[in-house]
């Protein structure tokens, strides 16, 4: 059916649009399927272990362990309900990545040919925020969640900006969902 990835730094607002767009789709006769990475599978449990500062790794060790943990996601979560004529929502994707582990120092080139194998989404969207507010935002408190890094990831994104549909997640929630409902609403016609 249709794959859709909504993307960015922490706080954005992947979350909240996410669900927004799933009970759209559903209130429309659609079968949405929401998902998220890291997954909650062992190495998806590992992962969040690793962001809450729990567990500690080299920035390469992570970057193998969100492929992974992406490739166990698509084999048992988004390729299965794709099949099954569902519309799949994933909060992070390969993106994420390639974003954050650049950010951190790991070569842009070799993530994009450790996640070579990943399906591309028919639409990504790349919720764009300043990074000060994004780190207000997020409830989380993980070990990325700080301005600082957050700028460097959202330099990352810009570079994929290519490969992604830009929404600018300043404005309140409703607008927000209605550039990005305006964008889905293409594939479903």
């Amino acid at each position: 059916m249709v794959f859709i990835v909504l993307e960015g730094i922490d706080g954005c607002g992947k979350t909240t649009q996410a669900m927004k767009l799933a009970q759209w789709l559903r209130s429309n006769g659609k079968i949405a399927y929401m998902t998220t990475e890291p997954t909650c599978g062992k190495t998806g449990v590992f992962i969040r272990q690793i962001l809450s500062g729990e567990e500690k790794v080299d920035p390469l060790t992570l970057a193998l362990l969100f492929a992974a943990d992406r490739n166990e996601h698509l084999k048992k979560e988004v390729e299965p309900a794709l099949a099954d004529g569902k519309i799949v929502i994933s909060e992070r994707y390969y993106h994420s990545t390639i974003a954050y582990q650049a950010a951190q120092g790991v070569d842009r080139d070799w993530l994009f040919r450790l996640n070579g194998f990943a399906r591309k989404p028919d639409v990504a969207f790349l919720l764009d925020l300043e990074p000060k507010t994004g780190a207000t935002r997020s409830e989380q408190a993980e070990i990325f969640e700080n301005a600082e890094f957050l700028m460097k990831v959202r330099v990352e994104y810009m570079k994929l900006s290519g490969e992604m549909v830009i929404i600018d997640a300043k404005p309140p929630i409703d607008k927000v969902f209605a550039d990005i409902k305006s964008e889905v609403a293409r594939f479903l016609r």
